[in-house]
């Protein structure tokens, strides 16, 4: 698939003659967007470098203002440094700024990288020889096209952000599930916006307790919030119907498999790192919870948590794929059977994500078990499976260390891992989403 570009106009830049890091008569120059998207490659090119090797390191500060670097050495023979195209001396990056920002680690502190907001950081690129900085440029990157406009719900029947993309023409929409973070998945609907829908980033229990009409906590959340919502968006006056895509992920995805095989309205379905069969609740103040979800008031079968303590991480960062494990050990055949989810009536095709290293749940063996179903109903599916990624799977191009695990959790995953899937997951999440215009 081909991906438009955030911008057509090219902005040059030579190194200032005088600056104390810039020796000189170097000019070196840049050609590049001013501005590009987060999701897409950056294409950089570097001109007149008066020197045969050169060291490129790239700089970016994220939303919590840490400051994040990554280096790499190129050859630069004919004077010019195309990066996209170049590989390092090393041999191991061959893609570009993208690949060079997701391997950049941060100066201090052992945290994920954060991305800000709306624009999502800006990339300093700087060409060096024996430390020396011969130029430097600056890239803005944003999520998504600046053009897309945000309007907030925080009604009765559904709370949520919606973003519609830029011009007049309808376009699908999309309804896009956090997961137990309890926030809105707003960097997700900017860009599906970005590419052409109307996204729909709803918000279906809040942890912090700021509005009423939300649950506080991941235990009895009506599945009408999110339901309602998918109406909602679908009558909205610029929406191309019939049907609006789901999607969600972790216990997101799990609800977005629920709730598409509950509505006629629902076409394609994306879910990262979610489940197959519906879970227990996740509560801060009683264990076990109850159910996750409800419909009609009335609880939607679920897998319980064993109660075989010793299976919990207690202390953080909390390891919690062994008590899913156990729980799902323990769990008799028949209520398995009731808190598997009908995959096979969603109307449209499903994507599935999942993490091979992902430590908060079997995601590889939940999936399975909506990819087992979809199978024998010839339902068009499509499983990817990450081996060395865990359950922090996003959007690209954001830096990859550090993900494995956070203050509360662990993640599960590699560096490595997490760049391959980020990078490769996100072109077929759209494509997905793209049938809607079928």
């Amino acid at each position: 698939m081909t991906r438009e570009a955030g911008s057509d106009e090219r902005s040059s830049a030579t190194s200032e003659q005088g600056d104390a890091s810039a020796p000189a008569g170097t000019g070196v120059g840049f050609e590049h967007p001013p501005t590009v998207s987060v999701d897409e490659s950056v294409d950089l090119t570097i001109t007149d470098v008066p020197v045969e090797r050169v060291d490129i390191r790239v700089s970016l500060t994220d939303g919590s203002e840490r400051s994040w670097e990554s280096k790499a050495t190129y050859d630069t023979p004919n004077e010019t440094l195309d990066l996209e195209s170049a590989t390092a001396t090393d041999g191991e990056i061959t893609g570009g700024v993208t690949e060079l920002v997701q391997r950049a680690t941060p100066e201090e502190g052992s945290g994920p990288y954060e991305p800000g907001r709306d624009v999502c950081d800006e990339l300093t690129v700087r060409v060096e020889r024996d430390a020396e900085t011969l130029g430097s440029t600056t890239i803005e990157r944003t999520f998504g096209d600046q053009d897309v406009t945000c309007e907030t719900v925080d009604g009765e029947s559904f709370v949520g952000r919606i973003y519609d993309p830029p011009g007049s023409e309808p376009a699908p929409a999309v309804v896009v599930l956090h997961g137990s973070s309890g926030e809105p998945a707003d960097g997700v609907a900017q860009l599906l916006a970005s590419h052409g829908f109307v996204a729909l980033a709803v918000q279906y229990f809040d942890w912090q307790g700021r509005r009423d009409s939300l649950p506080a906590e991941l235990v009895e959340v009506p599945l009408e919030s999110v339901e309602n919502a998918v109406e909602s968006v679908r009558e909205r006056t610029g929406v191309r119907g019939p049907k609006v895509g789901l999607f969600g992920t972790s216990k997101g995805g799990e609800l977005a498999l629920l709730v598409g095989s509950r509505l006629e309205s629902v076409g394609p379905v994306v879910s990262v790192n979610g489940s197959g069969v519906v879970w227990a609740g996740i509560s801060r103040r009683e264990f076990p919870p109850g159910p996750s979800w409800t419909a009609d008031s009335d609880p939607v079968s679920y897998v319980p948590y064993t109660d075989d303590h010793s299976v919990w991480d207690v202390q953080p960062p909390m390891e919690m794929e062994p008590g899913y494990a156990q729980s799902f050990e323990d769990a008799a055949d028949e209520t398995i059977a009731e808190a598997t989810i009908a995959v096979e009536s969603i109307a449209g095709p499903v994507l599935l994500v999942s993490g091979g290293a992902d430590r908060m749940w079997d995601s590889v063996r939940l999936h399975d078990l909506a990819a087992k179903r979809l199978d024998c109903h010839g339902c068009d599916y499509e499983h990817l499976v990450y081996p060395d990624a865990g359950h922090a799977i996003t959007v690209p191009y954001l830096p990859t260390a550090n993900r494995e695990r956070t203050a509360q959790f662990v993640m599960g995953g590699s560096a490595d891992g997490y760049a391959e899937a980020d990078s490769d997951h996100w072109p077929r999440v759209v494509e997905t989403f793209e049938t809607l215009r079928t």
